[in-house]
């Protein structure tokens, strides 16, 4: 298996060492591949929210096209590529759940011939500036989602809880797979993996194995 982490920053920056090294260093043990997506941001690009969201989309089909396009080569399964966001990262992975597409079977470049589609997504307390109101437009083929969030998010800063429970509402009337587990602790930070939290059995730090257990629960997907 193999995740494509998106560090948050509010589409201005990338907490790569709280997001993707130390993701890396719980989920490898677990036999899991990390994959860190340097999406771009703003600056270099002077853009407004909803292209900041588009052009990111499509550095998150490419990260998923180039997986699956080498994972013989790396070792992992190509029906068992996911991505996973914290934050704005979150925005960006669920954005993609929403949106992805089947590839281009005509294109002269083969990594664009595969498909963008994730076999599962992640999201830890998913943001979209202070909305509680959910953007994306999913369909019955969205992939498997799996949410993290924390009760006390969006009191002091961070994104409200609104917002992730309207995700999980849409994707039930679709009847496509989804998770959500909320914790009493962690705020906006809840989904980060920092040693001490991993070490210490924090709740929230735990969302690894429970993702893992509830990915090998379901059925497989026919291909």
């Amino acid at each position: 298996m193999a995740i494509i982490v998106c560090a948050g920053g509010g589409y201005g920056a990338l907490d790569w060492k709280t997001h993707v090294t130390y993701a890396a260093e719980v989920f490898n043990p677990m036999g899991v591949a990390v994959i860190g997506l340097k999406y771009r941001l703003r600056p270099p690009h002077q853009l407004d929210n909803a292209s900041i969201q588009a052009l990111t989309l499509l550095d998150a089909y490419r990260a998923v096209r180039s997986a699956r396009h080498r994972a013989a080569e790396w070792g992992i399964d190509p029906h068992k590529i996911g991505i996973a966001g914290y934050s704005a990262g979150a925005n960006l992975a669920i954005n993609l759940a929403a949106n992805f597409d089947c590839g281009d079977a005509k294109a002269n470049d083969p990594i664009e011939r595969e498909s963008s589609r994730p076999d599962f997504a992640v999201g830890c307390a998913t943001w979209h500036w202070p909305q509680k109101a959910s953007p994306f437009k999913f369909s019955k083929d969205t992939p498997p989602v799996y949410q993290v969030y924390a009760t006390n998010n969006g009191i002091t800063g961070g994104a409200p809880i609104e917002l992730p429970r309207a995700i999980k509402g849409d994707l039930e009337k679709l009847g496509v797979p989804v998770k959500m587990d909320e914790f009493n602790e962690g705020a906006h930070g809840v989904g980060n993996l920092i040693p001490q939290r991993a070490a210490h059995g924090f709740p929230p730090a735990k969302w690894p194995q429970i993702l893992v257990a509830w990915l090998d629960s379901r059925p497989a997907r026919s291909k």
